[in-house]
């Protein structure tokens, strides 16, 4: 019996290790797509907006806001990268945590990502470029928005 729960014991510890290198390689495959991006994608049922604070002398916040959906979106997952040097992870969702379903004039009505860059300067010369790759489902289909904005 003793030794059933420590075989037991040893699957959870294992499957639970594999989720995880499955998001880490999750995390690392988007963030390399996201960097090969060149443009934005054309259309999607959404607007994507990135918004900059300056929190002190030397750090800015980055919000990434996708609101006013026109369809309803199934496994919605997010993940926002930049060019400026960091020591922090990017923000996301649906990679490490569960994806959210967004439904038409419900809530949640959104998703706001939020992330971190030290600055010094003023914020209206930060000169950043962000990226923004959204993946979710429409009626079971499967699509993905890539979305690049300078700052």
């Amino acid at each position: 019996m003793k030794k059933m729960l420590t075989l037991i014991l040893i699957m959870i510890v294992l499957t639970g290790c594999a989720k995880h290198n499955n998001e880490k390689k999750l995390y690392i495959k988007s963030i390399n797509e996201l960097k090969e991006v060149k443009k934005s994608s054309n259309k999607y049922p959404f607007n994507l907006e990135v918004v900059l604070d300056k929190l002190t002398d030397k750090e800015v916040r980055y919000q990434v806001i996708l609101d006013n959906i026109e369809k309803n979106l199934d496994e919605v997952s997010m993940i926002a990268i930049h060019d400026k040097k960091t020591s922090d992870v990017y923000p996301s969702i649906g990679i490490f945590d569960d994806t959210e379903n967004l439904k038409v004039n419900k809530k949640p009505s959104g998703i706001i990502l939020v992330g971190y860059i030290r600055y010094e300067g003023n914020i209206e010369d930060i000169n950043a470029t962000f990226k923004v790759l959204v993946k979710y489902k429409i009626k079971g289909k499967e699509y993905k928005v890539h979305y690049v904005t300078k700052k």
